[in-house]
């Protein structure tokens, strides 16, 4: 009997892929270096969905180091945009293959969609879509952002994924404070401010993930946050970070209240650290000198605070004249007409305003059912949980959103990505800590 003749199509097939890897490899190797990255990310996503959570975390950490300089409809394209985008699809294709529902709904999002139709209500008003599209949009995205999280992680098993947000952020804190960083600490994100915030928000949020994992990784992960919080708020040089920080500090003891010699480990280490860390002398010279400012015993005028005192008293004066539905949204520069010293006109630096400013109290209502809702799902959550484990991660992160309210006050946060990523977080830990979804480990 003989053997019938080859296919020349698939004997020569390793052939032809042998030369167009070969020329892929000439002309753009990187390319063929981003492609089997992208193939493996998304079998570990496929497989793994909170791995997709966790990529997500990691673009918005390194977000404002990550734009890739690319622009579409002049919308610049970031990490974080396309980290989202690759995240749909990737879960698209998970719920087609029946590895979970496509969307999950929550009350909050009926808020979040609130928010987006009255922003672009007052968009077509005011007739502004030059001026309003990056936070009609910016909202639009935030809100897809927070229904993906929360479909993806309610039912997912979380600690490995704690683990891993807390070593992400434990090596990026250590990055800020190195030595050769000088100056106030700004991170990845390039402002001192936001900065702060990013860690005012995530310490606790993690730290409440932790706080029952009996894994032996996790003890040196709880100390390190402990250990890096003061510190890397301290060398941001945000006085409003500071005075927040003094309201979240207690709160992570009291997250890690049942690891005593670990606190004492932390506040030990963070003492000895400061020195070297951070820059000691000028963190106490800028507190003293807002202090001296809001006594009126200050020598020196503070530029920041006497800048962002004529910004809220102009905004007020906006708030007024237009108090029913605003001037428009994204319009607040423009509107107020304030020039900074570098004679550049300033946003409002205070979210609250921004909002009542620009979209009136009508615009306001979402934002205030919003808070309503997730303020209620997080206290019945804590009141419902079935462990200890569940409890503390509803703290961490109640924790971690009320850091975010009060810096809110203090700078614009409308769009700030890590605070819609850690509200999806939140409401799916409500949903686990209430047993609507079964799987909490």
């Amino acid at each position: 009997m003989t053997a019938g003749r080859a296919n020349p199509l698939i004997t020569s097939s390793p052939a032809w892929l042998g030369g167009f890897v070969g020329l892929a490899i000439a002309l753009r190797p990187t390319l063929v270096v981003l492609g089997i990255a992208a193939v493996g990310v998304a079998l570990v996503g496929l497989v793994f969905p909170t791995s997709l959570v966790g990529l997500m975390f990691v673009a918005v950490l390194f977000d404002r180091l990550g734009v890739t300089g690319m622009n579409v409809a002049s919308f610049p394209i970031t990490a974080s945009k396309l980290s989202v985008l690759g995240g749909l699809g990737l879960w698209g294709v998970r719920a087609g293959l029946g590895g979970g529902p496509l969307l999950r709904w929550h009350p909050a999002l009926w808020a979040l969609s609130g928010i987006v139709v009255m922003t672009a209500v007052s968009v077509a008003f005011h007739d502004c879509m030059a001026s309003g599209k990056y936070t009609l949009f910016g909202l639009g995205m935030m809100t897809v952002l927070v229904a993906f999280v929360y479909t993806v992680l309610a039912e997912a098993p979380l600690q490995g994924l704690f683990r891993f947000l807390a070593a992400a952020l434990i090596a990026v804190c250590l990055l800020s404070l190195a030595p050769s960083s000088g100056g106030r600490a700004s991170g990845t994100l390039g402002d001192p401010n936001e900065w702060g915030t990013m860690v005012l928000l995530l310490t606790p949020t993690i730290l409440g993930g932790l706080a029952e994992d009996r894994y032996a990784l996790a003890r040196p992960l709880r100390v390190a946050l402990f250990l890096l919080f003061p510190l890397v708020v301290m060398r941001t040089g945000s006085r409003s970070a500071f005075v927040v920080g003094l309201v979240i500090l207690p709160a992570c003891v009291y997250l890690l209240r049942r690891h005593r010699g670990e606190l004492a480990a932390g506040i030990t280490l963070a003492a000895i650290a400061a020195p070297f860390a951070i820059g000691l002398s000028a963190t106490i010279e800028r507190i003293q000198k807002l202090l001296g400012n809001l006594q009126g015993t200050a020598v020196i005028p503070d530029t920041s605070l006497d800048e962002r005192t004529e910004l809220f008293r102009q905004g007020w004066d906006l708030f007024v004249e237009s108090w029913l539905v605003g001037a428009g949204p994204g319009t607040f520069p423009e509107a107020t007409g304030f020039l900074s010293t570098m004679g550049e006109l300033r946003p409002a630096h205070n979210s609250y305003m921004e909002i009542v400013c620009e979209q009136g109290v009508l615009g306001m209502v979402p934002f205030v059912i919003l808070a309503v809702v997730v303020a209620h799902t997080l206290r019945r959550a804590y009141q419902t949980a079935q462990d200890e484990t569940s409890r503390s991660r509803v703290l961490g992160v109640s924790f971690g959103l009320i850091a975010v309210v009060l810096m809110a006050g203090t700078l614009g946060l409308l769009t700030f990505s890590m605070a819609f990523l850690a509200l999806g977080l939140a409401l799916a830990v409500a949903a686990q800590a209430q047993g609507t979804h079964v799987r909490t480990s």
